[in-house]
């Protein structure tokens, strides 16, 4: 970082010289104006007149073998895809596609937002995204994923009691659909890093931008919690499920609890209000602690009926539901840091 003198200029005005090499490298000659903006830390920064309003599109050739791990493919197409790359050329070096990295590669490509396949031969495979990022504000993002995830507990409490298959399937689709509004929100959270102006239209605040990558991250472990609770009872015999039927009142209130207060939490993601923001950190550690007794009561139930694996499936469920609240308690934690940095002074009545 290079320190320059502040020198006073006439009665009232402050200057500071620009860097030479800077100044070269932009073009700048005299007399001509230059872009001044205000970043929300209080730094300022400083626009040359032939700035470019839009960057090029981003590309990445990957070559790989066909011997190469269809899921390390995978990682790298999301990684790529999280970091802003508009265009992925993938080939390989040694032969054509095997069956399983095209379908991988394929699978891959339609799971996240905005992405196209769209040229493929039998060695190379060329995956474009159509997004605009200006579309995709990441309030809105926030609120689709966090609904996404109540629904889930929706048709899981929908499962067990209807003891349906197919319900219980639903939640596992809808968990896709949270990976994929968690990938697009990652991408656009780092490119709201590197672009101030779409930060600005999408409502980034620069210094949020860890505290959203971290919210995002705790929804979407939350959903993964519940998935996989599905997947659980999905495991069970019909018989087994039907038994588990029997005790849905109980689990209906705990299943019911947990999405109200995932629906608190977020509510006070935006209200700047410690107080509210506290209460709804309690709601999350109280239920925690009824999650806790009620799974020994439950199971005690189920035992009498002598279904070993139906008193498992308790156990887990309540595990998950305890979990999926744990994972929400870091935007609670984030909202009540946001509460306190909107104060000039903190007063508790």
């Amino acid at each position: 970082m290079e320190v320059r003198r502040v020198q006073k200029f006439g009665k009232s005005t402050l200057m500071v010289s620009l860097p030479a090499d800077w100044v070269k490298e932009v073009s700048l000659n005299p007399g001509e104006s230059i872009y001044l903006e205000v970043d929300e830390d209080g730094s300022l920064k400083v626009y040359p007149p032939n700035l470019k309003t839009e960057n090029a599109p981003r590309e990445m050739k990957v070559k790989i073998s066909v011997t190469t791990s269809p899921e390390l493919v995978t990682r790298i197409i999301y990684s790529l895809y999280i970091l802003g790359f508009d265009r992925i050329l993938i080939e390989t070096t040694n032969g054509p596609f095997n069956e399983d990295l095209l379908r991988k590669i394929k699978e891959t490509a339609r799971s996240l937002i905005g992405l196209e396949i769209v040229s493929q031969d039998i060695t190379s495979i060329q995956i474009q995204s159509f997004l605009d990022p200006t579309k995709y504000n990441i309030g809105s993002l926030i609120n689709r994923l966090t609904n996404t995830l109540k629904q889930m507990l929706h048709y899981l409490n929908l499962g067990i009691r209807e003891a349906s298959r197919t319900f219980l399937q639903e939640v596992v689709e809808l968990e896709k659909e949270v990976d994929r509004l968690y990938y697009l929100s990652l991408r656009q959270l780092l490119l709201a890093q590197v672009n101030r102006s779409l930060a600005y239209m999408i409502g980034v605040k620069r210094i949020q931008i860890v505290g959203n990558r971290i919210l995002m991250k705790a929804a979407e472990e939350a959903a993964d919690e519940i998935s996989e609770a599905a997947n659980d009872l999905l495991s069970l015999h019909p018989e087994d499920l039907a038994l588990l039927k029997m005790s849905w009142d109980k689990m209906d209130m705990l299943i019911d609890q947990t999405a109200v207060v995932i629906d608190h939490v977020v509510k006070v993601l935006n209200k700047e209000d410690i107080k509210l923001v506290n209460e709804a950190l309690e709601e999350l550690r109280t239920l925690r602690r009824v999650l806790l007794s009620d799974a020994l009561i439950l199971e005690e139930r189920i035992q009498r009926m002598n279904a070993p694996k139906v008193a498992t499936a308790i156990r887990t469920l309540n595990l998950r539901l305890y979990n999926a609240i744990r994972r929400m308690e870091p935007i609670a934690e984030i909202a009540f840091n946001r509460g306190i940095e909107s104060l000039k002074e903190v007063v508790i009545e």
